[in-house]
């Protein structure tokens, strides 16, 4: 009889503990932060230089370790420093918007929660095209501008701070680009560091602070 009471009350309690599992972790998180970007260009002569400008990313987490990530940066800046560096007369200034999506994953629980992410999309860059145009004796248009693909791959850290709020003070991310334009085409090996603040909501919030 015992033993039959002690099943029933087992299969009770065992909608509920799936809930309270699907519950520990939250379901959405949106990320708002500043970002720069070290660029290589991939140009004889031309050292890198460095990009500002936001990013902001929204995940959908389907699982307590694995969520879908999107990601978008739009950056400024310009190579104008580097060209008359390396010899070249010309002024270069221009945009850099990137949009990617991948795969997260990441600790939903504890005072320090690691991510990592891989994330593919597309690149954007007025500086880029018009960089080419001047090193190959081209009149640049000033508004020239060219597509790419991108990947990138990195991770870091979330600090929970409330239950829907965290602070990141690092994110370090490997970024890809393979812009072609006139006769130049290269692949640039770039570095990106954000940080920025996590909000964070459904499921269990930030999950258990142990």
């Amino acid at each position: 009889m015992k033993i039959k009471l002690l099943i029933s009350v087992l299969s009770l309690l065992s909608p509920m503990m799936s809930l309270a599992q699907e519950g520990s972790y939250p379901k959405a998180e949106v990320n708002l932060g500043y970002s720069f970007i070290n660029v290589h260009p991939e140009f004889p002569k031309i050292t890198s230089y460095n990009i500002n400008g936001g990013v902001a990313s929204f995940v959908y987490n389907f699982s307590p370790l694995w969520g879908i990530k999107a990601e978008f940066g739009d950056y400024v800046g310009n190579g104008g420093a580097q060209l008359k560096a390396a010899g070249f007369n010309g002024n270069v200034s221009g945009n850099f918007f990137s949009y990617m999506f991948g795969p997260q994953i990441k600790k939903h629980s504890g005072r320090f929660q690691p991510f990592g992410q891989a994330l593919f999309g597309a690149a954007h860059s007025g500086t880029q095209a018009q960089l080419d145009e001047i090193i190959n004796g081209l009149p640049s248009s000033g508004g020239s501008s060219n597509n790419t693909f991108a990947m990138e791959f990195g991770g870091g850290l979330d600090i929970p701070v409330s239950p829907h709020v965290q602070i990141r003070p690092v994110d370090i991310d490997y970024l890809y680009t393979h812009f072609s334009a006139n006769q130049v085409s290269a692949s640039q090996n770039n570095f990106k560091y954000a940080l920025g603040l996590t909000i964070v909501w459904g499921g269990g919030g930030n999950g258990s602070k142990k």
